[in-house]
């Protein structure tokens, strides 16, 4: 196990149209990866599930190179804050903490910090900017996903949604 400090790289901020509730369902579904965010994980296969986490192989795009990582999503709900850690494969020993914070009632803002093991600054900087880029596109793709969930239960609809009240 690696016991040396991470490294910051790059910080994300941004706010989101949907509420504390679509974030912490969307946090919470690994299934949805290769289905909406396709063009970064091409299949996600479960290992280990409860109510505050889950660890998933994933395979990263393209699938022909056969690159795959462990990845952990562990959440402090109370707290609103989430990380989601490699423990093993592609990117091992990088974490990326999400802290949110309620807006409204339907806005949510983020912050994500990317860390990774000590790299050469430019080396980190490029990981750095590898990350903005991708979780632009993740969080854009989300973003969209929640506001239409949140717009079809506005109308009616009763699908699945998380029984857990948030605060």
């Amino acid at each position: 196990m690696n016991t040396e400090p991470l490294t910051l790289v790059a910080t994300y901020r941004r706010t989101i149209h949907a509420s504390l509730e679509r974030v912490w369902e969307n946090v919470l579904d690994w299934e949805h990866l290769p289905w909406l965010h396709r063009s970064a994980f091409a299949a996600a296969e479960l290992v280990e599930q409860t109510p505050e986490m889950w660890r998933a192989w994933v395979t990263l795009t393209p699938a022909v190179q056969g690159k795959r990582a462990l990845i952990e999503i562990q959440t402090d709900m109370p707290n609103l804050r989430y990380w989601s850690q490699t423990r093993d494969g592609q990117g091992t020993g990088s974490e990326v903490l999400t802290m949110l914070s309620r807006v409204d009632e339907r806005t949510t803002a983020i912050i994500v910090e990317f860390r990774t093991p000590p790299l050469p600054s430019e080396k980190a900087q490029a990981v750095g900017n590898a990350y903005l880029q991708l979780y632009q596109r993740l969080w854009d793709e989300d973003e969209r996903m929640m506001m239409h969930k949140q717009a079809l239960i506005d109308q009616g609809w009763r699908g699945k949604t998380t029984e857990r009240k948030i605060v």
